[in-house]
Formats: structure tokens, sequence, C-alpha cells
């Protein structure tokens, strides 16, 4: 299970009403012509002594604040209208924002890093790897001359199934790849004993990015469905398929995916740890799908002595057996045809790629394709994140950074310590437990303490092998795991990455370097904005997922127990539901509303992290001796931390990639993300002198955590 800041999109809110506003920014502000991203500098300007930083200097992006907006109004048109005023979504972006905006300048450095090792790498081992690889994957030549070549043999054992067995061999060989046809497999905690990993079977199969595309007619999902079925029948197309039999074979596709669908959990239900876990064993496995080849199945996954098994629903696979006895030989082949072509359809010629796209476009409004190199730093990052992280660290990481953001963790817990004492719904046994949970919480920052080897070979001439290596690779490792004792130093992003993590089984918090960048986070900052945007947005945040609806159902040590007394938990309940109903009122587009319940968690921890954040800095500056300026170019360091919170969400989101992340996605766009979060926050109305009852600060707040 994974609980993970995900970037999202923006809205807008029907708000009325108007108070004072504070001291505002000069209407032209001093820092216009700076980068808008405030780029850290390594020492103060000669010019200007500590007390005299400039608002660019403190992290804040003066351009992105509208002064003409109410801030007791509507903080997030405050704090980012400048920004959604002028900016423009590239054409190859489906969103563009402050988190667009430092991975895209990501994405810069390691293209840098990467042409650099393939045009020469100095002998050295690692960079010959990484710039192998990229450069095989830049080769379009290469690519198209390969054309149908690198999945032909797949193809062709699908066109050889004679009977079940053969079904099942396929989709070993499937799995393998990554390809999750009907189901997948991966190595997992077991919940009730977080020290072990087990095999862990879970649903799949689904060409569309959720069951509610299939079942339901809501929005924008009609059209979507009957998008994707063109897309099929082209995918086929492409894959040598006549137009009339690529129609009957995508509708074969539809029918087994739709089957599938009805048969999966839906997404509000799968954020209860109880209801995906399901210790069965191998042999209830067996018991819920007699039919299928497990034990030859186990061998083929390079795990024939693994017995020690969960499975999200034992139902589900029942009816995978179901639909796999019933539908002909012929519609199986159909859907593990169109399966195998559009997963492979990214490293195949550019007909695929194009169609691929299409798809994309449909689901997320962006209106280009990006450009092949960025491509190709996805991929050699998600392939080989610890080698290419190694270079990138050591040019975007150094200094003090890591200790600072160590620091910010620390300060944070510190907080979150102090309030759990004062928590009113909280009983002393829960009390006692949560503290011994936050206490044990650990902390990846920055990079791994011991790099990832990839010992898979790369060549220069051939792109899709070298995936097809990389991922059959990783499927190894990932399946040596099972039987073995967990490994708490793991990391499940690579250092480059722009988000941040908590794992409940873990109890775990996990800081990228890329998270760590400007404008989240500078080491000249003011530290009222690495406070208000790392210390309440990033850490505060995943700090506080470990007690929200779902990460608190996990005690301390990672495992899935029961800690709460019933008083509490029944207490806690009434607060989620607060915060519930709250998010249900918001649209993601006009007509589509917020789900409450599937962004709950997500919502209960921007709202308790920006507090806690906010509790943190206050304590922190009353301990230095030298505190850091109260004032920067007339905001209050107060206001600067709410500002610095606020800005890195200032987003614009193409309307197609609003509603389908309204659809899947349980974190809510950013607007909400800014506008929900700051009517729940005590500290606000007094920074930004709002008078109860305006729309920042209504007076009725939400309150968890």
């Amino acid at each position: 299970m994974r609980l993970r800041l995900v970037v999202v999109s923006l809205s807008i809110a029907a708000c009325s009403g108007s108070t004072k506003k504070p001291p505002p920014a000069p209407a032209t502000p001093p820092d216009a012509a700076e980068s808008p991203l405030a780029k850290p500098i390594d020492t103060p300007p000669a010019h200007a002594a500590p007390h005299e930083m400039t608002l660019a200097e403190s992290g804040i992006v003066p351009e992105w604040i509208d002064t003409t907006a109410d801030p007791c109004n509507d903080f997030f048109a405050y704090a980012c209208g400048g920004f959604t005023k002028t900016a423009e979504i590239p054409a190859d972006r489906s969103q563009w924002g402050a988190l667009s905006i430092v991975d895209h300048e990501q994405e810069e450095t390691l293209h840098a890093l990467l042409e650099a090792a393939a045009k020469d790498a100095h002998g050295d081992a690692l960079l010959t790897k990484i710039g192998d690889y990229y450069a095989a994957c830049m080769d379009e030549g290469a690519v198209e001359q390969a054309g149908l070549a690198p999945v032909q043999p797949l193809l062709d054992s699908i066109d050889q199934i004679k009977d079940a067995k053969d079904v099942a061999h396929v989709i070993e060989h499937l799995h393998m790849l990554s390809i999750p046809s009907f189901f997948r497999i991966e190595a997992t905690q077991d919940f009730a004993d977080a020290t072990q990993e087990i095999a862990g079977f879970d649903q799949g199969g689904l060409g569309m990015p959720d069951r509610d595309y299939y079942l339901k007619s809501e929005g924008n999902l009609e059209d979507v469905r009957k998008a994707y079925f063109d897309h099929v029948v082209r995918v086929l197309e492409l894959g040598g398929a006549s137009h009339k039999d690529a129609i009957a074979a995508a509708n074969d596709v539809m029918q087994i995916e739709t089957a599938l669908a009805t048969i999966a959990q839906d997404k509000v239900k799968r954020r209860d740890p109880h209801a995906v876990y399901h210790r069965v064993e191998r042999a209830g496995l067996k018991k819920a799908a007699p039919g299928f080849p497990w034990d030859e199945y186990f061998e083929a996954m390079g795990i024939a002595d693994v017995t020690a098994v969960t499975v999200n629903d034992p139902k589900y696979f029942t009816g995978v057996e179901k639909i796999l006895r019933k539908q002909k030989i012929a519609g199986l082949q159909h859907y593990l045809r169109a399966h195998v072509l559009m997963q492979a359809s990214p490293l195949l010629s550019r007909a695929f790629v194009d169609e691929d796209f299409a798809m994309k476009k449909v689901l997320t409004g962006q209106k280009e394709l990006e450009p092949r190199w960025r491509r190709c730093v996805r991929r050699t990052d998600q392939d080989l994140g610890e080698l290419l992280g190694q270079p990138y660290v050591a040019k975007k990481f150094g200094g003090p950074s890591k200790q600072m953001a160590i620091d910010l963790v620390e300060s944070v817990r510190a907080a979150m310590r102090a309030e759990l004492d004062t928590l009113p719904w909280m009983d002393d046994g829960t009390r006692t437990a949560a503290k011994a949970k936050l206490e044990k919480m650990a902390k990846l920052v920055g990079y791994p303490d011991k790099w990832r080897t990839y010992d898979f070979p790369v060549t220069r001439t051939s792109y899709a092998t070298n995936v097809a290596l990389a991922i059959a690779a990783e499927t190894q490792r990932e399946m040596k795991k099972i039987g073995k004792p967990v490994d708490k130093n793991e990391w499940e992003m690579t250092p480059p990455t722009v988000n941040a993590y908590y794992e409940p089984s873990l109890n775990e918090i996990a800081l990228p370097a890329g998270q760590l960048q400007a404008p989240f986070f500078g080491a000249t900052f003011h530290p009222a904005v690495n406070f208000g945007s790392t210390g309440g947005g990033t850490i505060g945040h995943e700090m506080t997922h470990g007690f929200d609806d779902e990460g608190s159902q996990f005690d301390g040590d990672g495992n899935l127990r029961d800690w709460w007394s019933k008083a509490t938990s029944a207490k806690f309940k009434s607060a989620t539901k607060c915060v519930q109903d709250q998010y249900s009122r918001y649209e993601a587009v006009p007509g589509v509303h917020l789900n409450g319940k599937l962004t709950s968690g997500e919502n209960i921890a921007d709202i308790g992290g920006v507090k806690l954040g906010f509790l943190a800095y206050q304590a922190w500056r009353g301990q230095q001796q030298t505190p850091p300026p109260a004032k920067v170019a007339g905001y209050s360091d107060d206001q600067l931390y709410f500002l610095a919170y606020a800005q890195s969400w200032c987003m614009k989101t193409a309307p197609e990639q609003l509603e389908s992340r309204a659809h899947t996605d349980p974190h809510s766009p950013p607007m909400w993300r800014v506008n929900g979060v700051i009517v729940d926050q005590p500290g606000f109305g007094a920074a930004f002198t709002c008078k109860s009852g305006t729309p920042m600060n209504p007076g009725n707040a939400c309150s968890v955590w």
C-alpha cells in the first residue's frame, strides 16, 4: 500500500465577502525581473544586510502574487493569481505550476548529465551504463527499423495459444515483463508482521485508469470509453489486424476488461487496509481459483517454494478464473495481444508512440507529445534511477541541504509531539501509543545511504531490449525479496523525483532530493518559507499520513493492528467526516464534485501538515538567539509561511486532466489544497487579519490533527 504526494490540478471557488488586507506587496514587485523560481543563492547579496532580504530571496515568487485579490476571500487567488493569469500550459504538458516547473528543471539537469555521459563517459562504468541506455532510447532510426520485432516473440506465443494451459504460460511471461494481465503480483510487507516480505496478489488487467471508466457514465466517462475502444482498434491495426478483425477483437477486449472491472474493488474501498489484506497462503489462492495452474506460475516467477500469500480479495481471483474459463480462446488472445501492444507502444515506432499519446490526450488534455529526450530522461530515471541519481545528487544536493531537511523533520516531529498532548478527542492510552509511533517514525532524506546496483547488460543498439531486460531484472529483484526480512532502507522513489511519501507498513517518510529544491526549499531562504512549503506542506503532510484514516490503522512497527480505543476511534471518525463533507462540496470542474471519502487521507494530511509546520516554525523561532527577519517586503514571517505553502500549489491544469483525476486521484486539485486547507488553519486569520466569518476564516473549521 502506498500513500504518495501527487501533482494534481486547480479549480475555481465561489466565495464572497471582503476584509482588510495585510500589508500589501508593492504593486510592481522589486524582484519581478528575477527568476520565477526564486532560486536560492549561495551567499546573501553584498548590498543587503540579512534583515533586508528581498521577497524573491526569501523564497517567495513575487510575480505569482495578485495583490488585487483579497487573501481573506480567496487565498489561492491572492498567492497564485499572478501565475494563473499569465502562465500558459506548455503544449507537451497537461498542467503547469510549481511542481511541474521544478520537474521540468530536473529533467533539464538530467538531460545535460545524460547527454554528456552518452558522448563521453571517460571510462566510468556508471556513466557508460546510463549513457548507453539513454543513447539507445534516443536512436529513433534504430527503433523505426526494428518495427514490431521487439514484441514479435510475445505476439507469436499468443497466436500459438491452444488451451487454458497455454493462456496461463503467456500470463506468466507477461507478468515477468510487468504487464499485469488479469492480475498482478509483487513483494509486499505482511501487514500482520511488518518485518517480513510475502507474495502479494492484486487486481489488474484494465486498460483505462479505473473501474469507473467501464461502469459509470458521469462527466466524460462515456466519451472516454468510446475513445478507448477506438484506440484499441487502431493499436490492433498497427499490430497487423485488418480493420474488420480489429473491431471484433476490440469488442472482446472491452468485454473482458468490463468483466474485470465489475469484480474489482473500488478506489474508496481500497483505502481500507483490511479490505485489501487477506492472508490466504498458496493453498487459499488455489481454493479461490482452483483451475489456474498456480504451482507452475510460482515456479515460472522464481518463487517455487513460497507459500506465504496475501490477496486483495479472494473473490476477485475466483472471478478471474471464471472469466478465463468462460471466454473463448480467440477472445483471450485478442485481450492479451492488445495489452502487449498497448504496453509496448512507447518503445516502438512513431506510429505506436503517436497512438499511445492520442489516448493520453483524451485523458489529460495534453496537446503535444513531449520531445523524445524528455521521454528518454524519464525512462532512464525509471530503470536506472539510483545510478542516474548519483551524479544528480552531486550536482544539485550538496552543502547543508540534507542536514537542514533533517532538522526540519525533527522540528515538525517535536510540534506533533506537543500537539498530541492537547488533542481533545484522544484518550490517554491512545495518546501514549500515538507518541510511541511518532518516535519510531523513520526518515529517508535526499538519497540512499547505500546505492542500488543494476546487474543487467545495457546496449546502445536496442532500446526495447534494454527496457525488457530492466523490467525483467526488477521483477526478479522483487520476487527474490519474498520470504526475506524487510529492508527498511530501500527507497521507493529515485533521488531526482519531485515528490515524497509515507509508507505505513514501514512507518517511514521519504524526502527525495528532487523535492528539496526551490521554490519548495532553499539553504538561503527565509526559514518561514522552508517551514511553510517543506516543513508543513511536505514533511508535516507525510508525517500526518501516519495518523490519517488509513495510516492510523498501522502501529509504530508497521503492523496492521487496532491500537485505538473505541471512544477515540469514534471521535476520530467524527472529525474525519467533517473533512470528508467539507471537500465533497468542492468541484474539480463544473458539475464534477470531489469524492470526499477518496480524498480524505490526503486532505487530513494537508490540513494537519500545514498546522504542524506552523506550530513548528513558531517554536523554532522562539528558540533562536538571533531570530529571522520579522518582515520581508512588508510581509510578516507568519504571512510568508502561508504564502510559501500556497505557492507550492500554484498550478494551471487542462480540464480533461482535472476531471480524470477527480475520478481516480486521492488528492484534491491544487486550488482546494490551498483554500480547503487554509479555512481549517487556526493561525491564518490572525496572520492576514481576516475577520471571523470571512471565506478563509469561516469559524467552523474541521480539526483532526
